[in-house]
């Protein structure tokens, strides 16, 4: 699984649109794009800015995601 080998998320193999373009594609519409985010953050905060931070998201986003 892809959040469970830490190799691919530092390679940025993943970016921001492909992980977007794949939850769309999953069924994901935005407000359980949201809710995701808010469960990872409420579980694994640490984790959660390491995942955005290796889809290459600058900081001020990243700071407005983990506050949703």
């Amino acid at each position: 699984m892809l959040l469970q080998d830490p190799k691919l998320l530092e390679s940025k193999m993943v970016t921001k649109r492909r992980w977007v373009e794949v939850r769309q594609a999953a069924g994901f519409d935005e407000a359980a794009m949201t809710s995701w985010h808010r469960k990872f953050e409420e579980m694994e905060p640490e984790e959660h800015q390491k995942f955005l931070e290796s889809l290459g998201i600058d900081q001020q986003e990243i700071q407005a995601i983990r506050k949703l």
